[in-house]
């Protein structure tokens, strides 16, 4: 199973309808969709993307179906989610995806970077609900993805057990330069701390 198919695989399965979501990469906008789907006329998906046809692309795809109101699109990169996401959701978060790379169908010299990713992953954790769940599809097959794939491994490797659990889903079978996805939890007895901006 392919790692996004995964990814929406566990997130059908643990949102019910009602929440409060991120989209950390629009993209094309199949996962902003997607989430927007899940959750119901009642809440909001933030979503985030730098490039201006992302952008576009998503709120096109969110028009055709009918959700442009379920989702508040972001022309900024993910590490400022910060500065968007009102302080009411803080903790509150139920899903966040990030779905890394470049983006499909365009220049794929403009991809997300290991330095902003890993302040996006940190700062978000911060805004996930106990027992709120992060999925981050990595891929490690080309340059900068293969640098953004290490740093998010490391980061994992010095997260606080004590509030966070993870896991990894790779494809036994693929290429080791084949996307994996890992899938962070917040424990739901973790004492949450004050959010901290690390985008500026």
């Amino acid at each position: 199973m392919r790692s996004t198919h995964k990814a929406h695989q566990l997130i059908s399965e643990f949102l019910s309808g009602g929440e409060v979501v991120i989209d950390a990469t629009a993209g094309n906008g199949h996962d902003t969709l997607f989430l927007a789907e899940l959750i119901g006329i009642s809440r909001t998906v933030y979503a985030f993307d730098v490039q201006q046809e992302a952008i576009e692309n998503t709120q096109e795809r969110l028009e055709k179906a009918g959700f442009l109101d379920r989702v508040i699109v972001n022309k900024m990169g993910h590490q400022e989610m910060g500065r968007i996401i009102p302080k009411k959701h803080h903790g509150t978060i139920s899903v966040i995806m990030f779905n890394l790379g470049y983006l499909p169908g365009s220049d794929h010299s403009i991809t997300t970077l290991r330095s902003t990713t890993v302040v996006a992953i940190d700062q978000g954790l911060q805004f996930l609900a106990p027992s709120g769940i992060m999925t981050v599809v990595c891929y490690p097959g080309h340059d900068e993805g293969n640098y953004e794939s290490k740093s998010v491994s490391e980061y994992l490797g010095r997260l606080d057990s004590e509030r966070y659990c993870f896991e990894k889903y790779v494809n036994e079978e693929a290429k080791v330069s084949a996307p994996f996805l890992v899938v962070i939890t917040k424990i739901e007895s973790s004492q949450e701390l004050p959010i901290v901006d690390l985008s500026s």
